[in-house]
């Protein structure tokens, strides 16, 4: 009967999953990992960071650079792809890879996919993020019209173009380089649009790499100046998917400029010289450009490469450890630049000393094993004491406020006039006296 029917045993492999049904139902419900990207307001840019608040930082700081670019040159109403901005700080680097890289891929239908790959910290920490960025959009802008086929080489845009917007985004911020302006008018001959732009930033150490950028700044104030405006700027960036980026392309962008080709280097010359008379920056205090010294040299490096656990060395005695690592060239140039920025609107007694970081710094970015020990210990040591000096001339000065009378205590107010003196009846009184009288 079905009643008496007796009960088979269990199978190991029953066995097994009842098992693995008991011991999952006992663990929480885990929420699904979310993807490691940020979508920017606009959806113009894709950032993907393992660093959730870098991750929204530079999402928000796309997004203000692709607005600065949106003011220069309107989009028109077609939609483009957003630009893949990927985080690679801290992953290893291909060999010769710059230390950020805009490529151009076909994507999924024929589509233009630009992207942009950071491999040095020193990019996020600078306005460097910034000049890429304009560089990837500018990428974008020039094979709007024509597809790039996989395995096919791409030209990327003239370096004074993401440059110079990237310099009126610092200006912006810290003041005009005033100074920079006044090197370039006071220099042995006027320069020349010709080797400007045959120059090679990425080759400049921090000086030249100041005065390059504010020639291209120079330059985009020239371009908009012209007739054609955002358009010949968009029509000269088009041109450039199957043309070089030189001069002659540029003035073809221009017809404004075919009678008188010369009147683009005018307009730049010009551009320039009303920068260098523009109302100079107000220097900064003392505290403040110790402030901003300290910001800027902000770094910290185990002090043996070979073991990460050794002794963290921070400030600028770092400078030489991290000059030795792989990128640590191109930040000695990022900081030269920043130091030049500063000894121009620094405090008189600590420009000597913001001018001898920015000496070391050039030395490293041209040669990373120089010993510079002696040279950072002794700039260190005069800056702490004049650090100390400028305290205690503080404090007097806050004491003697703090101790000042707010109004005329009113002691001396009722005392008498001391009496006359009795007159003198002597011969050389008399002398004296008569001579007053006649009028000698």
């Amino acid at each position: 009967m079905a009643g008496s029917r007796h009960k088979q045993p269990l199978t190991r492999t029953a066995l097994l999953c009842l098992a693995c049904l008991a011991g999952t139902a006992q663990l929480p419900a885990r929420e699904p990992a979310r993807p490691a990207r940020t979508e920017s307001a606009s959806g113009q840019f894709v950032v993907y960071s393992g660093d959730v608040s870098r991750r929204m930082s530079l999402a928000r700081r796309a997004e203000e650079a692709g607005e600065e670019w949106s003011r220069r040159l309107p989009r028109e109403s077609d939609p483009f792809p957003p630009v893949i901005i990927q985080d690679l700080t801290g992953s290893a680097r291909p060999k010769g890879s710059p230390a950020a890289v805009s490529r151009i891929f076909e994507g999924d239908g024929g589509t233009q996919k630009v992207q942009l790959d950071i491999y040095e910290a020193s990019v996020v920490a600078s306005l460097a993020f910034e000049t890429e960025v304009f560089r990837a959009l500018a990428l974008q802008e020039i094979y709007r019209k024509q597809n790039v086929r996989a395995g096919k080489a791409f030209r990327l845009p003239p370096a004074w173009l993401p440059e110079g917007l990237a310099e009126e985004m610092r200006v912006k911020t810290n003041g005009a380089p005033d100074g920079v302006y006044a090197a370039i008018l006071r220099s042995e001959r006027p320069p020349r649009i010709e080797e400007f732009f045959k120059a090679k930033p990425e080759l400049m150490e921090a000086t030249s790499l100041s005065i390059y950028r504010t020639q291209s700044q120079a330059m985009m104030m020239a371009l908009e100046q012209l007739p054609e405006g955002p358009r010949g700027l968009s029509t000269f960036l088009e041109s450039l998917a199957g043309g070089e980026p030189g001069m002659k392309t540029l003035l073809a962008a221009y017809p404004s400029l075919r009678n008188d080709p010369a009147q683009l280097s005018k307009l730049w010359t010009l551009s320039l010289a009303r920068g260098s008379t523009a109302k100079r920056a107000q220097l900064l205090s003392l505290a403040e450009t110790n402030r901003t010294l300290s910001a800027i040299l902000n770094l910290s490096a185990p002090s043996d490469p070979k073991k990460p656990d050794s002794e963290i060395i921070k400030g600028g005695a770092a400078l030489p450890l991290i000059a030795r690592k792989e990128g640590g060239p191109f930040l000695m140039r990022q900081k030269a630049g920043e130091l030049l920025s500063l000894e121009i609107r620094s405090h008189p007694l600590l420009k000597p000393i913001v001018e001898e970081y920015r000496n070391i710094t050039t030395l490293l970015a041209a040669k990373p094993k120089k010993d510079v020990s002696k040279r950072l210990e002794e700039a260190g040591k005069i800056r702490e004491l004049l650090a100390q000096r400028s305290g205690r001339v503080s404090d007097y000065l806050n004491w003697f406020e703090a101790t000042k009378l707010d109004m005329p205590s009113g002691d001396f107010l009722n005392v008498t006039a001391p009496p006359q003196a009795p007159p003198r009846n002597d011969p050389v009184t008399n002398y004296l006296d008569a001579i007053e009288q006649r009028g000698w």
